[in-house]
């Protein structure tokens, strides 16, 4: 079991968690370990394509590798952007800008048309970044490039000219950390602006004023219209037809030798996409999961969830940790930073996705058993979220992530779950 701190209850063989059952606070919060594994962040993709007949809008979760479809009715997706502040999806259908806010029951509302001084545009794809939603058109007057689009009235206002005009931006999506546009080009003869050629995801640095072809399509594939950027440095690439969702990876430079599906179900002319930190399908529970949980004895890694309200004055939030060992203890731990250790720094089965300060719920009403369903739970108390020796309240707009750390009689005796990342309001 990992060894380090004094995170005992009890003592001998009847308490839950003897002496061995320790976290080893130094490995998690070595700065080498942190830096030495980039944060593997669970993708939520929400994609769509222009069918007429019926809603093909999707929303995927890679950490459960589920679709969940017709979110939203009467949009049309030719350009799809995410305001996972404002809670609002933003649809380019065709001339006309559509907004949804998050899991609205009525359909997808009409904001304006794409207009520039009276002349009407046709955004091809839609990012959206601090505030501004971008949008990519190749112009009737031949001005190829990005427009900063009016979210309130459709108004577009020329925000940078690329520097060829013989692309073919389709997806667009923008870095947050970095405010890189990414696109992807479908056109062959496209030239970037250090002489590199041919089709491909292209980086868009506005400030530099220079164009970069930074990953290649998936072996045979020539058209991707939507694209959705992870943070983490995933590129996801979506097709306009059934197809797999690729996923190309900026840091090793290489595909997913096993994309998942996407769940369209005909062949179209124009899809969108858009990667999502704030967005659930209603039903789905609280908060978004991240990071690659380890496999446990049962076969599969476990899983967290959590229900309950958004709402800091609603005080509402229950965790839930699913398929773990049957009949095994463990606890929750909390932190309002992301990070991946795997292994644990050769101290666990599993993988901590926390970093910086993590707290423990170890009071013995909070050490939990597994019992014959392998599922256990937690209300937690937001004003007293345990951090360090002491305590500190979740404020509005906070955001706050969560893992369970349990026993398991295999390998190191230990295994954590995948993170779950809750955003408060």
């Amino acid at each position: 079991m990992p060894k380090g701190i004094d995170m005992v209850v009890g003592g001998g063989g009847s308490a839950p968690f003897p002496t061995p059952f320790v976290m080893n606070t130094k490995q998690l919060l070595t700065p080498a370990l942190l830096l030495a594994a980039t944060p593997l962040a669970a993708a939520q993709i929400v994609y769509g394509t222009d069918d007429v007949t019926l809603d093909d809008n999707h929303y995927f979760n890679t950490s459960s590798g589920t679709n969940t479809s017709a979110l939203w009715a009467d949009g049309e997706v030719w350009g799809l952007a995410d305001d996972d502040v404002g809670g609002v999806m933003y649809i380019g259908d065709g001339s006309a800008l559509l907004a949804w806010p998050y899991n609205d029951p009525n359909p997808a509302t009409a904001v304006g048309t794409f207009n520039d001084a009276g002349r009407t545009l046709v955004p091809l794809g839609l990012g959206y970044n601090n505030g501004m939603l971008l949008g990519y058109d190749n112009d009737a007057l031949g001005l190829e490039g990005f427009w900063d689009v009016d979210v309130v009235t459709g108004d577009c206002t020329l925000f940078f000219a690329v520097a060829s005009t013989a692309g073919d931006f389709g997806g667009v999506d923008i870095d947050p950390a970095t405010g890189l546009i990414y696109c992807s080009n479908d056109a062959g003869g496209y030239v970037d602006t250090s002489g590199t050629s041919g089709n491909g995801v292209v980086a868009v640095d506005a400030v530099m004023a220079t164009e970069t072809i930074v990953a290649p399509y998936p072996a045979g594939v020539i058209d991707i219209d939507g694209l959705a950027l992870d943070p983490a440095g995933v590129l996801w690439m979506l097709e306009d037809n059934p197809a797999p969702l690729h996923n190309y990876n900026l840091g090793t430079m290489m595909f997913d030798p096993a994309p998942p599906m996407n769940a369209i179900t005909t062949t179209e002319v124009f899809s969108g996409g858009t990667y999502t930190t704030g967005f659930s399908p209603s039903g789905s529970g609280l908060g978004t999961n991240y990071c690659m949980a380890a496999a446990n004895s049962t076969g599969v890694p476990a899983s967290m969830s959590a229900s309950g309200s958004l709402a800091v004055a609603d005080n509402d939030v229950t965790l839930t940790a699913s398929d773990l060992p049957p009949n095994q203890f463990g606890i929750f731990v909390t932190s309002m930073t992301q990070a991946f250790v795997p292994g644990a720094g050769g101290t666990s089965n599993g993988n901590i996705c926390l970093g910086g300060i993590i707290g423990r719920y170890q009071l013995p009403s909070q050490i939990l058993s597994s019992g014959a369903t392998g599922e256990f739970s937690l209300t937690i108390n937001l004003p007293t979220m345990p951090q360090g020796s002491g305590s500190v309240a979740v404020m509005n707009g906070d955001t706050w992530n969560f893992q369970a750390w349990y026993r398991d009689g295999v390998g190191l005796g230990s295994n954590f779950t995948d993170g779950l990342q809750i955003d408060f309001n």
